[in-house]
This record gives structure tokens, sequence and C-alpha cells, in this order.
């Protein structure tokens, strides 16, 4: 690090002379020559500092998505091998508390994936016409693959997911999916109908099967710490698992001026994080830090852009060299869909620009041909403040164009009541609220291009009068 070091102080004198603060506003100009040695190299370490900080702010930013898919791995796969299915069984109520926003349209499967000692091959089933995917994930959260009725259709197949540096030989008639990383995160959701078509979907899922390519594959291990949310906290833990995890799962070739950058201040995938480093790297990356979790925090506005008061994404799933959105994601959507497989946009506002409420009573109305533009299914849910389902008298927490009994007007046009008390003589189109602060969720599965082209306006929360 003293080498490194040394190689920086041209880099520094450079600033001074500038007056350019990398990461902070520092007006202190350069050091007169009448000033003693000690003042120099005060002013030196500062802007040491505000290099770290600089950098530091970037490297958390970068380095979080691949923190959050590693500790989630550590949370779902904890009694369950890797390369081995864990199925959700039941639609989530308002008990569930896992995971915000779930939904009621879908059962997930999910793996992780090390494909480190070799392929692994999915086999699926026909689904006789029954929506499904399988979203195939990459450590830094790309979406880079799909399985499912929208890519490879809903008839029985057989996938060989190969790792980046396998190099044997692969029957040439195999589906191959080759993975960016040697760990990856396969998400699938299966199309459930209510609580009576369960066993249904049970009998599929059952029939999703994960085996060895060769089974002499010796069975993966993985050796890494345990991530706490202390861990977010302190830049050594922090950036010492981040290097690590990059070590193990090595970022794509356009992200190399950026990791270039980082290896200046000892954060380096090839030699992990140097610990040993000096005073003003390390109070550089601690301030860094701070301010990096609060970029992610407050930036979810970058991501999403408003159309007709509702909120829509469409730059997620696959990010590029867009490192903020990925991480934003990350901690507020982690497993978010392309847009081409499903959007998801929300309101918390009616068409008055206020709050919803419950107690207010809302109406949406969707003319005959302004219906939510699917391939698939769509569906509207009902969140609380807290982005959790609603307890309610008749248990609905969702309602859309699969629900029993929906009822549509004479001219086809469709209208969804949402209010906490009975709308009465229209019990089949309510959309039960709590008394107090909501959150709608429009879930738009396989969407046409029109709704992909942000030409389709969903219809504003409007106060019924």
């Amino acid at each position: 690090m003293e080498k490194e070091k040394k190689l920086l102080i041209p880099v520094i004198g450079f600033l001074t002379s500038m007056a350019i603060f990398a990461g902070s506003v520092f007006a202190n100009t350069a050091p007169s020559p009448s000033q003693n040695e000690t003042s120099v190299l005060a002013v030196q370490n500062q802007y040491l500092e505000n290099l770290a900080y600089s950098i530091g702010v970037q490297a958390y930013i970068y380095g979080y998505p691949l923190l959050e898919m590693a500790k989630t791995m550590q949370r779902t796969s904890k009694n369950v091998p890797l390369n081995t299915f864990v199925h959700a069984r039941n639609l989530k109520d308002d008990t569930f508390r896992d995971v915000v926003q779930p939904n009621n349209d879908t059962l997930y499967s999910s793996s992780w994936l090390d494909l480190s000692k070799g392929p692994i091959v999915l086999s699926v089933p026909n689904v006789n016409g029954r929506y499904y995917s399988f979203q195939f994930m990459d450590m830094y959260t790309n979406s880079f693959h799909y399985v499912g009725t929208r890519t490879t259709g809903t008839k029985a197949g057989k996938y060989v997911i190969v790792g980046p540096n396998w190099k044997g030989k692969i029957n040439k008639n195999s589906k191959v999916i080759k993975t960016p990383t040697n760990m990856v995160w396969l998400l699938g959701r299966t199309l459930v109908d209510g609580e009576k078509d369960l066993s249904t979907v049970h009998a599929i899922q059952n029939k999703y099967t994960l085996t060895p390519y060769d089974k002499k594959q010796s069975r993966p291990s993985l050796n890494l710490p345990t991530i706490l949310e202390s861990d977010y906290n302190d830049p050594v833990r922090y950036f010492g698992i981040m290097t690590q995890l990059m070590k193990l799962y090595p970022a794509p070739a356009r992200d190399a001026a950026m990791l270039s950058q980082f290896k200046l201040i000892g954060i380096d995938p090839n030699k992990g994080f140097e610990t040993s480093q000096d005073p003003s790297i390390m109070a550089g990356l601690g301030r860094g830090l701070i301010d990096a979790q609060d970029i992610i925090a407050k930036s979810l506005s970058i991501v999403g852009k408003t159309n007709n008061f509702w909120t829509e994404y469409y730059d997620v799933g696959t990010y590029d060299t867009n490192y903020l959105t990925r991480a934003v994601v990350a901690r507020y959507g982690l497993g978010a869909n392309i847009p081409k497989e499903a959007i998801y946009p929300f309101t918390q506002i009616d068409s008055n620009g206020n709050p919803l409420s419950g107690e207010q009573k809302y109406i949406i109305h969707f003319d005959k041909n302004h219906l939510p533009p699917v391939n698939a299914f769509w569906s509207l849910s009902m969140y609380g403040s807290d982005f959790f389902f609603v307890n309610n008298p008749i248990n609905r927490f969702s309602i859309g164009d699969r629900t029993k009994g929906l009822k549509y007007n004479a001219d086809g046009s469709l209208d969804i009541y949402i209010q906490n008390a009975v709308p009465v003589g229209h019990e089949s189109n309510w959309l039960p609220s709590p008394k107090n602060h909501f959150v709608l969720s429009l879930r738009m599965y396989m969407p046409k291009q029109t709704l992909l082209d942000g030409a389709y306006q969903i219809p504003k929360v409007q106060i019924q009068f």
C-alpha cells in the first residue's frame, strides 16, 4: 500500500493545484512554501481522504447488489442444498412479512445454482398453456435469460445450464444456457388461480427438476462468511466481503475501468481488501459508506417515471453500467423482472394528487378498449403503507382479469371499487382498502408493445361521488 500511496502523491499534487476535490467540497488552497512539512502532509492526507471518499461511494454502490444476492442466498438456502428447488406452496396473505409487495398471482420456485463443478439440467413439464417463467439472474442481478411461456412456450423441455468457464462437451442437440457467473439465482413463477388451483400447481412444481449433467460431478460447497446487517456499516467487513465475492464471481469486462479506480484505494478482487490502509483512506471510506447508503435509499425516483400519477419502471432487470439503478432495485425490488416479462407500476395518490386513504371511496374505470394491454394476465394489488397485504373481511388482496365473478359494464368497460366499506351492489368488483393510507400496484405480465413503449396510460384513481 505504501508504494501505491507514493504513486498517488502526483495525483494529489495535481488535485491540489487545480483545487479539485473528489466527493466533498474542500476549499483550501495549496500549501505555501513557507508552511512546514507537517502542514503539507496534513493537506495531502486530506486530499487522499477525499479521493478515498469519492471512490468509496462508487465502490459501495457497485458492490451492494453482490452482497444483497449473497445474503439472500444464505437466507433462502439455509436449509436447502445448492442446486435444489424450494417451492412456495401457499398463496400470500396479510400474515406474510418476508418480502415487500408480495403477489397473489403466482407460486414461486427458487434455487441457487452453483455451476463451479459442472452443468445442471433444468427439466420442465408441459404446463398445458398455463403461464410460467424461470428467470435467470447472475450475481450482479442481471436477468440474462428466461425459460417459460413468453420465450420457450408451455411444452415440456430440458435445458443444460453451463457456467462461464466450463470446457466440457455438451450433446449438440441440447438446449444450452451459458451463464455469466458460476452462481445463478433461478426464480420460477407459476400462475395460480386461487385456492382451488393450488393442488394443480403443486403437481406442476413437483415436475420442475434440477439434475447434474454428469452424475459424477462433485457436490458444490461455498465458503463465504455469514453476511450480517452490521457488515453494511463496516468498511473493512463490507469491502472485504465484496472483494471475496468478486473473486468468486468476476465482473464483466465492461466494468474494467470502474474496477481500476477501486484498486487505487485497496479494493482489489484479486488481492482482497487491504485492511492495513492509510488512516486517511479509511476515514474517506467511512464517510463514503454512510453517504452511499443514503444515496441508494433516496434514489428510487430516478429508477421510475411518473405516468398519469402511476410510477412505472422500465430500466430494470438488466443494467449494463447503470450501477446506481442496479443498487436501488437490489434494495427495493431484488429479483425484478425485465419489462418484457412483467411491469409493476404503483401509485399512492389519487387524481387530485392527494394520498390514497381508506377515508375515501375510489373507483378505477377501464374503457372497453383500454384494459391493461397484456398477453398473459393482469391484477391490481392492495398494500398498506408498509407495502404488505392488508387484512380484510373477504380475504381479497388483489383483483384482476381472472377474478371469479368480476362484472363488466354493458359497454364492455370495467369499474373497480376501492374502499374500506362494502360497495353495496358492486361487491364482485370490490378491492377492500384499509382505513388509513394505502398503495396500489398493477401487475401486468407479458405486456404488449403499447405498454412497453409507454403509450398506454393507466387510468387515474378517482374519488367516487
